[in-house]
């Protein structure tokens, strides 16, 4: 609605409302299960849906048969495909490319004329999914996307993120557009087919959200850490399924966000997400310890818990990164440019939070050369 103040000043309120479905399908394109078909139904308003399916090439390359499973799965609830599937290369490098992937998903939506009632299905992990979402989202003013992530980190992050990013000029997710998904599917069975480094990044990522904003579930983790890094199936669903819990309950935390960025930037983007949240959380949790804001008590259980898991594989990789203290601390302005903020969000304690108004780069340096040196030493 519009208001005129006395001064004859004009205010017109924006009121932007939507919700996301999220649901939990085991084996989703069974053809006795119809929950995925059911959604598509609901989502587009109609009996039988029109979509285009995009898809990351190495869960369809370790996905065995799935492309035939999908076709026979449409075909059975009279699901219509718009147009041949768009498979891509997932990884950064879809989102690094100077926006030839992002281009090159547009023109096939365009060419398989989608439309705004239609819907555009992303099945990868994150950096496929933000590569999609960025394309859904401009094509025809924005058409209908279904997010089925295939990674334990986007099964706990990614997919529900408000935005779609690319990066750009060797800042990560400089370009962004709003971007909400109409639908989540959550599938473990697409976790199985990752590497094992995807795996525990995975771990990384529920670390990430439980450290700062669950203390039961950053307690259940660290008890699990072992059984996570064998692949106990089990206990990841559980630990997903508990960290989006929590995530709808509390919402999504920014921690550690800012110094994972520009580790991958600084790599060139060889270092994975995966990887790069982990070192991330244990230079967060030293530095809050630094400050006196956390216990050494629980910066061992998070660091601990990132170890035994595996999480912690990447940094014997990235020592040359974290040698370049200055260079890692561009972060924090890459981040002060893109919330409009100083501010970082520090762990408190185990599943608490505080907020650091402005961060001592100083004290930043001190402890990233002494976690590296400790790195080394170990």
């Amino acid at each position: 609605m519009a208001t005129i103040k006395d001064n004859g000043e004009l205010t017109l309120d924006w009121s932007e409302k939507g919700s996301c479905k999220i649901r939990f399908v085991d084996n989703v394109f069974t053809l006795e299960n119809a929950a995925l078909a059911e959604l598509l139904k609901a989502v587009s308003g109609s009996d039988s849906p029109r979509l285009i399916l995009a898809a990351d090439s190495n869960v369809v390359h370790r996905t065995e048969g799935l492309g035939s499973r999908i076709g026979r799965y449409l075909n059975e609830y009279g699901i219509k495909l718009a147009g041949g599937a768009i498979v891509l290369n997932g990884g950064e490098k879809i989102k690094c490319d100077d926006m030839a992937s992002v281009g090159l998903i547009a023109s096939k939506l365009v060419e398989a004329k989608i439309g705004v009632n239609d819907i555009v299905l992303a099945i990868g992990g994150g950096s496929l999914l933000d590569a999609v979402g960025y394309a859904a989202v401009q094509t025809r003013g924005g058409v209908k996307l279904v997010r089925v992530p295939t990674t334990p980190a986007a099964m706990i992050d990614a997919a529900y993120a408000m935005n779609a990013a690319v990066d750009s000029g060797g800042v990560k997710d400089a370009l962004r557009v709003p971007c909400r998904p109409a639908a989540v599917v959550v599938d473990m069975s697409f976790a199985q087919t990752v590497l094992d480094g995807v795996w525990r990044g995975g771990v990384g990522e529920a670390v990430r959200h439980a450290a700062v904003s669950d203390g039961a579930l950053m307690k259940k983790i660290a008890k699990n850490a072992e059984l996570l890094r064998d692949r106990d199936a089990n206990v990841m669903g559980e630990t997903i399924r508990a960290c989006v819990a929590s995530r709808v309950k509390k919402g999504p935390v920014d921690f550690a966000q800012w110094c994972a960025a520009r580790l991958e930037a600084m790599s060139g983007y060889k270092l994975p997400h995966g990887y790069a949240i982990p070192i991330s959380i244990c230079i967060e949790c030293a530095y809050a310890v630094a400050r006196g804001i956390m216990k050494e008590s629980d910066q061992e259980l998070v660091c601990g818990a990132l170890a035994d898991c595996g999480a912690l594989d990447g940094l014997g990789h990235s020592h040359h990164i974290l040698s370049q203290t200055d260079s890692i601390l561009f972060g924090l302005d890459a981040w002060e440019l893109a919330t409009g903020s100083r501010r970082v969000l520090l762990p408190a304690g185990v599943g608490k939070s505080a907020i650091e108004e402005e961060p001592d780069r100083e004290l930043y340096k001190k402890v990233i050369k002494e976690f590296l040196a400790v790195s080394i030493a170990s």
